[in-house]
């Protein structure tokens, strides 16, 4: 029942903006029958009841406009039923048209035709049947008008004078069969495709219900997920300190002696729980940032003080690999950022490119003034990443094609998030440009005027 109601609104509100379109677009005629009219009188030609037909044309457009200004609310029933009564004057007009400008011999009746057309593909396209309706009053106008002109009643525009009464009668039932075999098959054939539009259109309508009803059970069922994480995560935490404090004290002997053999395994085990202990810190940090729920506390920074504090933690590391990792960044730029969040996102980034470069290699950390915004990278002269790799380089759990790293891949996802949430952008290139191996790491940040 709601979801018919949501149609019927929808089909209304479609309804109504075909009407304003269709309100507007006569306008435009009637503005350019005005126009005509203008330049035909000062050309001296006279336009046969011209104005008649513009004044008509403008007085029911403007009904129309009046009714649909002061009735806020419109039953799906009406609409239809105002659309119908208005088409039947646009087909009046024609006809009118039609008369004045050669009755049997007026080039216009074709109107008829683009009427049927409209009405089929646009104003009642979700009413297919209406085209036949149309058909008929336009081939009932067009027949009245021929035959009352002949018996008299209106008098003739055209060539008709110079027959006689039996050749006009000919003429006229010959242009009538004409004219309503043409509406018919017409109305045929758009009531047929339109149909089939309708079709296509109601089985497109289902499957983007279907689409949406899916959308909305994997946002359930990724919230639950991320809710499952983040409460594990959390959890965990607690057990895995009391374990590693545990396991501290017995390697330190305070629960008793312990041998070499068992101090090594304790050490393995301890360096495993901090691994895992990471990687929860990791989750629970990636839930908060994916949920918005990390606090950014930003203030006005020179970016090269943050990158050469991650160049100074991760030094050690380069030095035992012998890497030269160098800051380049001539002048201060200051940014308006987290400095922890940052400094977390350099680091990531320098410690991932020392795990892809090998002995004497290079790290560049560049911070630049982009115009706009700052520019930030970290550059290695490093393993060239797989182009396969590059469109899923910031995913979770993501580990390279041919790569021992042992981490979660999540590094890149925190640092893309952290990135986003201060509104910039991460990108990767590999090979930078203008060099022949190795990885760019370039993000975006908001600077400081």
């Amino acid at each position: 029942m709601e979801d018919t109601q949501d149609e019927n609104r929808l089909l209304i509100q479609d309804m109504a903006n075909k009407f304003h379109w269709a309100l507007w677009a006569r306008y435009a005629l009637a503005a350019l029958g005005i126009l005509l009219l203008y330049v035909g009188y000062i050309s001296g030609v006279t336009l046969p009841f011209g104005l008649h037909l513009v004044v008509f044309l403008l007085f029911y457009n403007l009904a129309a406009h009046l009714i649909l200004f002061f009735r806020k609310k419109l039953s799906l029933p009406g609409i239809i039923a105002l659309g119908f009564i208005f088409e039947i004057f646009d087909i009046a007009a024609i006809t009118f048209a039609i008369y004045i400008t050669g009755w049997l011999d007026s080039p216009y009746w074709f109107l008829y035709l683009v009427l049927i057309i409209i009405s089929g593909f646009g104003m009642f396209s979700s009413y297919s049947i209406s085209v036949f309706f149309i058909a008929f009053f336009s081939a009932l106008f067009y027949l009245g008008l021929l035959y009352a002109a002949y018996l008299r009643i209106l008098p003739i525009y055209g060539p008709g004078f110079s027959m006689t009464p039996q050749q006009l009668l000919y003429l006229i039932s010959n242009k009538a069969v004409f004219t309503t075999v043409s509406l018919l098959l017409l109305a045929s054939s758009i009531y047929y495709f339109s149909k089939l539009l309708n079709q296509h259109r109601a089985e497109l309508s289902q499957k983007n219900k279907q689409l949406l009803t899916a959308l909305v059970r994997l946002k359930d069922i990724d919230k639950m997920k991320d809710d499952f994480v983040a409460t594990a995560s959390h959890e965990l935490r607690t057990p895995l300190s009391v374990v590693r404090e545990n396991m501290s004290l017995i390697e330190d002997g305070v629960v008793g002696t312990v041998s070499e053999k068992q101090k090594k395994l304790l050490a393995t085990s301890r360096d495993n729980v901090d691994r895992l202990s990471k990687i929860l810190d990791n989750l629970l940090d990636l839930s908060k940032i994916e949920s918005r729920s990390l606090d950014l506390h930003r203030e006005q920074v020179d970016i090269r003080i943050v990158a050469g504090r991650a160049i100074e933690l991760l030094k050690g590391q380069a030095d035992q690999k012998k890497v030269a990792l160098t800051l380049a960044a001539p002048q201060a730029v200051l940014g308006w950022i987290d400095v922890d969040q940052i400094y977390r996102v350099f680091v990531n980034l320098i410690h991932n490119s020392l795990k892809y470069t090998g002995e004497k290699g290079q790290i560049a950390v560049g911070v630049e003034d982009a115009g706009s915004s700052l520019q930030c990278y970290v550059e290695n002269n490093g393993t060239m990443i797989a182009r396969e790799d590059l469109p899923k380089m910031f995913e979770r759990f993501v580990h390279l094609n041919g790569s021992d790293d042992k981490g979660a891949g999540l590094g890149l996802s925190i640092c893309q998030g952290i990135v986003e949430m201060h509104g910039g952008k991460i990108w990767v290139e590999s090979p930078p440009a203008g060099k022949s191996q190795g990885a760019k790491f370039i993000f975006t940040l908001p600077k400081v005027s």
